[in-house]
Formats: C-alpha cells, structure tokens, sequence
C-alpha cells in the first residue's frame, strides 16, 4: 500500500507542476508555490515520506499515509476534478515465429482497455475512507474489484499514440463500463458496509436503552405523584399537568431515538478519482502456408 500511496501522491505533484526530489532515502522534499503552500500547511519547503520508521526519526517531516490528514486532502482534490486520461502502450505486438501465424502490420490497431481508481468514504459515528481500482481484464473484459489504486509504470507508456497504429475512438463505451465498475465496486463493498450498519444498530440500541431507563425513572415518578391526588379540583388541575409531562416524556423519547439513528445512520459515498483508457497495439492474424512464419513490426 505504501508504494501506492507513493506513486499516488508523487503523480499528483507533478500534475500540480510542483517539483519534488528524493533529498535521501524515502525523504523527499517538494518546493511549494506560494499560491499552495496553505494548501500543504508549510512554507516554500515541504519534506515527507512514506515511510513510518524514516518519520519517526526527523521532526519536520511530514509523513504520508492512508490515514494521514494530507493525503486524505490529496484525494479528496483528486476526488473533486476527477481525470481520464489515454495513455498508449510503447511496445509493439510479436507473433511466436512457431505459431503458424503471420502478423499483418497494416491490421495493427489500438485495443483499449479502462481502470477506474476511486475512493470509498463510509460514514456512520466515525468516517473510514478507503481507496479501490477496478480494473479491466484484457483477456475477457471482465472488470475486477481490488483493494488498492492501480499504478502504471509510465516508463512503458506514453500520451502519444504511434501515428502509424491505428486507433478507435472508445464513444460511450468507456461510459458503460464505468457504470458496470461503480456496481461492482457497490456490490464488492456491501458486507463491509452491513456490518457498519449492524454496529450503528447495536451502538443505538445501547444507547436508546440508556435514555430510556431515564426516561422510565421520570415516568414512575410521575405516576406516583399522580397516585397521590385527591379528588380536590387542584388536584385535578395537578393531575393533567402530570399528564402533559408523561406525554413529552414519550415526545423527548421519539427526539431522541431521531438523534440517534442519525447519529449511527451508515452514508456511503463513492468518487472517481481518476480513470484510465490503456491503449495496447495489437495485430491481426493470418495462417502461413507452408514456411515459417514471418513476424511483420512496425519500424
């Protein structure tokens, strides 16, 4: 997670044009511009890591975490003005020269596939954020849940497509299967968010149970005193102001059951972070006959 986390926050700097630098192992050290430094708490200098032992050793770095309060502040920037980005796989396709099959570089085209990285914010009494990616499968295009933000190494892609290699544009598509993800996601996510849902009950229950043994006190209170009228017309102008405190006695009771299943009510909030379309060359195929195949690249 903590190599995530890294390439996470290291990405949005760069994408904020801040400059940064490992100034030694795990220490790193990014210049803030004046415009952002509130932003980021520090002055012109802001020293980090990633690492909880390389934290505890220095005083004035900040360390960045799942947890830690600046990097919830980066996702949730990141979750505010959600991106999609194209980014094109640099290698060419090869077909194994024992195959029987021969590459056909004019049939050479793009295939896209989609990762969607998003942040999971359970709320009840306490917030737990969580980061996910569902990811694409390029082999069946089945869209798979997983517990962490999906990384590339972008030194095997760039932005450019190679103008040479065909490419289709991806149209709705990309639309329907980040509907398909945020279902998925939803239905991966749904035992978690039952058992903070059982915990809400069971935390208001304790609770409901607590003002109501206070409530009962007052009642049985009430009662007796009420017992101890006469029939003097006082007493019957006491009775029906006792009357008139039992019943908002029940009133403060439904108040506060109100309260508390608000207080321990489960909101469940998913956003986009980013999304990514992986474009990945590939080729169409056809039989050799008799020969060995030739395998046919763009140069």
């Amino acid at each position: 997670m903590e190599n995530d986390i890294q390439q996470l926050v290291l990405a949005y700097f760069n994408m904020q044009g801040i400059k940064c630098k490992e100034a030694e192992e795990n220490v790193w050290v990014a210049q803030i511009p004046e415009k952002d430094q509130k932003f980021y708490n520090c002055g012109e200098t802001l020293r980090f890591t990633f690492n909880r032992e390389k934290a505890e050793l220095y005083r004035d770095i900040e360390m960045i975490s799942e947890g830690s309060f600046l990097f919830r502040k980066i996702v949730e920037k990141l979750g505010s003005t959600p991106k999609v980005s194209r980014v094109f796989f640099g290698h060419q396709p090869t077909v194994p020269e024992d195959s029987g099959l021969k590459s056909l570089a004019e049939k050479m085209h793009y295939k896209t596939t989609v990762a969607f990285n998003f942040k999971v914010s359970i709320d009840c009494d306490q917030k737990n954020d969580k980061l996910y990616s569902v990811v694409e499968d390029g082999k069946d295009a089945s869209l798979k849940v997983e517990n962490k933000l999906f990384t590339l190494d972008l030194n095997d892609f760039s932005e450019e497509p190679d103008p040479r290699i065909k490419l289709d544009e991806p149209g709705p598509e990309v639309l329907k299967k980040y509907l398909i993800a945020c279902q998925e996601l939803e239905k991966s996510i749904q035992d978690e968010v039952d058992k903070y849902r059982k915990i809400g009950i069971e935390k208001c229950r304790e609770d409901m149970k607590v003002f109501d043994d206070y409530l009962n006190e007052q009642k049985a209170e009430l009662l007796q005193k009420k017992e101890n009228v006469s029939f003097h017309l006082y007493f019957f102008q006491k009775e029906e102001e006792i009357d008139k405190l039992i019943n908002n006695l029940e009133e403060e009771r439904k108040r506060k059951l109100s309260e508390l299943e608000d207080k321990y009510k489960v909101k469940v909030n998913i956003s986009l972070i980013n999304a990514l379309l992986l474009c990945v060359p590939e080729s169409g195929t056809s039989k050799t006959s008799g020969s060995a195949a030739k395998v046919v690249k763009l140069k």
